[in-house]
């Protein structure tokens, strides 16, 4: 389901034709029918947008949302209250295992009874159905939300589209259940003109950040040339990547939000510039807002929190589990380890350990970017080379220095990434002077003028190939 392709808009724009015209036919005869025949088109909708995508994709998301809806019936009806501890918890271990069977199979199989056990048992298929991680994150949260406070339960067609909600289903944000089911309950499927301009200005910011940003950053680093022995090589590596990631995913978070609207619906918003962040706990309450707080309110709390003397330990789990959410790697929990371990000393130190904030920004700046190292580099070998280049004095040399060019291919290929990287600069520094100045996120680049300028970049730079958003791979 990627926003940025034209057949997404395609698909979309006849799917809600023929919604329209079903609903207008039912609102002439019978019109108490109509909400519901508009709810079921919009569940239809999202379902026809997976499965546009691919059948496995599809299949999947079923399997984990018949499993998830299993679970809020069994709930409903006490299994899980203390009566029924034995057999409510054997039904709880028994579902969330089938829940996690996709997740497990698709995305770490490989990693664990191979890499890990070193068993050599053969892998399974290597395409991960899109947003597997996002939505069972989502339909999990939604259950145990259910366990919790069970009250009144939501009709099925309703809990269809929270789950299938197609402006999130497949990268976030990972939408909690008192937060859209309400929503959801009243929905109606029209383009809500009272919302069109704010859902269009977060379209076009999001689309500018994808296409103008992201896709170009993406393509040239597929050619760049890095001397793993060469810091500058490896810190410039991390940098365009830092940017990719951050422009590719926020882009997509923008879309969403503006697609969300457009339906009457207020999606949450998964960041708030977060590389302005001055320490690491600032960093993760500002980026990827929506998963942060799935893992402290499901995994931190319950472990105790900071209520524990070993509060740090707790903080370490969850960032390790991060890492491994976002990918089956040693490198992607080396990434969580080191974030965990950033926060940890932040939240010990707090703002005693650096007291000068421009200075503490830019360590932050520094650690993060630096980290993505273990996020972009899947070769286990080359990543180390790399890692090692970052600590080494002697990496650092001027004659290093001033073979960084030799990252490019050629002149043309070095002067339109500077280009884009000061475009880049600008974006971010727009932002920053809404952060600044306290205003709402990204309040500037959401300016009628600004999208001006970003739709007349996006026709200028946009490359013609299409790329997926980067957490379609997570």
């Amino acid at each position: 389901m990627n926003f940025a392709s034209y057949e997404f808009w395609r698909t979309l724009f006849f799917c809600f034709l023929g919604s329209r015209l079903i609903i207008a036919m039912v609102a002439r005869l019978a019109p108490r029918h109509e909400p519901d025949t508009g709810k079921w088109c919009l569940a239809a909708t999202g379902l026809i947008l997976l499965g546009v995508e691919s059948w496995l994709t599809l299949v999947v998301f079923l399997w984990v949302v018949g499993l998830s809806w299993i679970g809020v019936l069994l709930a409903g009806r006490g299994w899980f209250e203390k009566p029924y501890r034995i057999y409510g918890g054997l039904a709880f271990a028994l579902l969330l295992g089938a829940q996690l069977a996709p997740l497990f199979y698709y995305k770490y199989w490989d990693f664990i009874l191979n890499e890990w056990l070193g068993l050599d048992v053969r892998k399974p298929s290597v395409l991960i159905p899109m947003g597997l991680s996002f939505y069972t994150f989502q339909k999990i949260g939604f259950w145990i939300d259910t366990i919790r406070n069970p009250g009144r339960r939501p009709r099925f067609l309703d809990y269809l589209n929270f789950c299938s909600f197609f402006p999130q289903i497949v990268a976030g944000p990972i939408e909690r259940k008192e937060a859209l089911l309400p929503q959801i309950e009243s929905v109606r499927f029209r383009i809500h003109r009272e919302n069109l301009e704010t859902a269009l200005q977060w379209i076009v910011l999001g689309l500018g950040y994808k296409l103008i940003v992201a896709d170009n950053i993406g393509g040239f680093a597929q050619a760049f040339r890095i001397d793993p022995a060469n810091a500058w090589h490896v810190w410039f590596e991390c940098l365009a990547f830092a940017i990719r990631i951050y422009f590719d995913f926020s882009g997509y978070s923008f879309i969403a939000i503006g697609l969300g609207l457009l339906l009457g619906v207020k999606l949450t918003l998964n960041f708030r510039s977060p590389y302005w962040a001055q320490d690491m706990r600032e960093f993760w309450r500002n980026w990827h807002i929506t998963l942060g707080s799935w893992l402290r309110d499901y995994i931190y709390i319950p472990l105790g929190g900071r209520r524990v003397p070993w509060w740090a330990v707790n903080t370490l789990i969850v960032f390790l589990i991060s890492g491994i959410w976002h990918g089956a790697g040693w490198g992607f929990l080396i990434w969580g380890l080191l974030h965990g371990l950033g926060v940890a000393v932040c939240s010990i130190s707090k703002d005693r350990w650096i007291p000068f904030a421009p200075l503490r920004w830019l360590l932050t700046f520094a650690y993060t970017t630096a980290t993505w190292l273990f996020f972009l580099e899947r070769d286990a070998t080359v990543l180390w080379q790399k890692a090692a280049s970052l600590v080494q004095p002697g990496a650092y040399s001027l004659p290093n220095l001033r073979h960084l060019q030799q990252v490019f291919t050629g002149p043309g290929e070095m002067v339109v990434s500077a280009v884009i990287l000061a475009l880049a600069a600008v974006a971010l520094a727009i932002e920053g002077l809404g952060v600044r100045r306290d205003l709402e996120p990204y309040h500037f680049g959401r300016k009628p003028v600004a999208g001006v300028v970003l739709v007349f970049l996006i026709v200028l730079l946009a490359p013609l190939e299409e790329s997926s958003f980067i957490y379609f791979n997570f």
